[in-house]
């Protein structure tokens, strides 16, 4: 226990799912969080939270899709406890379902700007105080879309995935000698909200018990994850055990489509 005490969490959409789960798996090696999002009330859940595993907790609204807004959650880290750790970029999604066929261009940048720049935006915001104490942890949070095509998936957001990849990648290379890691972590289908099989479903033209199944048989472990299992790995790359770990893209997916 502890192995993060003394450090700062900066967790973007933190009030449920994967970032939720990522945020109280830090407090509960003993690191401040700072959480955000577009819905304070979620926030103030994950804040209550981490603070009954005895740490400190901060929730901050911000629109990550606002370029000055997804620096926020950093600077209000830097105000409050001076110094920032980690960072975990998590906020992601898909701005309209659509495919090749019928996307349009409204829909294809803001899932752009919705997985890949505003990432960038908020590590940009973390990176001097990084720099400055010589130490860092940035965790992206992909998909299994960031490693291969989607069957009939939107375009936007696999290129924006794959974007993600690359993103860390450089990050890593360009960083390492400040003492910062970057990696990025892959999920498979996960029980969150964003995984709406009933939606699937439609969109596939099938019903949602074959929408699951088509999710589970895919993967060797005939899973689907759960956010906590996410977490465990963003855990492992910012703690002194996965120091050593850089550059990479980590599939936490049961073995999907292998």
């Amino acid at each position: 226990m502890d192995k993060l005490e003394g450090q700062v969490a900066v967790v973007t959409g933190g009030g449920r799912g994967i970032g939720r789960a990522i945020a109280l798996a830090l407090a509960g090696e003993g690191a401040a969080v700072v959480v955000s999002s577009r819905s304070k009330a979620e926030l103030d859940w994950t804040v209550a939270e981490a603070k009954g595993l005895g740490v400190d907790g901060l929730a901050v609204e911000a629109d990550a899709m606002d370029r000055a807004a997804a620096r926020l959650p950093v600077e209000a880290a830097l105000e409050r406890f001076g110094r920032v750790d980690i960072v975990v970029p998590n906020v992601g999604g898909v701005a309209g379902m659509h495919t090749c066929l019928d996307g349009g261009d409204e829909g294809f940048e803001a899932t752009l700007l919705l997985n890949l720049t505003s990432a960038w935006w908020t590590i940009q915001a973390a990176m001097p105080a990084m720099r400055a104490q010589h130490y860092g942890r940035i965790v992206t949070i992909g998909s299994t879309e960031a490693l291969r095509a989607n069957e009939g998936g939107p375009p936007g957001y696999v290129a924006a995935k794959h974007g993600l990849v690359g993103l860390t990648k450089q990050l890593a290379q360009d960083c390492g000698s400040s003492g910062i890691t970057a990696n990025c972590i892959c999920p498979g289908w996960t029980n969150t909200a964003m995984v709406d099989f009933a939606s699937t479903a439609r969109h596939m033209g099938i019903t949602e018990a074959e929408a699951r199944a088509y999710a589970t048989d895919r993967a060797a472990l005939h899973c689907i994850m759960e956010p906590e299992d996410i977490a465990a790995m963003a855990l492992l790359l910012v703690s002194p055990e996965g120091g050593r770990i850089t550059g990479q893209a980590l599939s936490v997916d049961g073995g999907y489509r292998l």
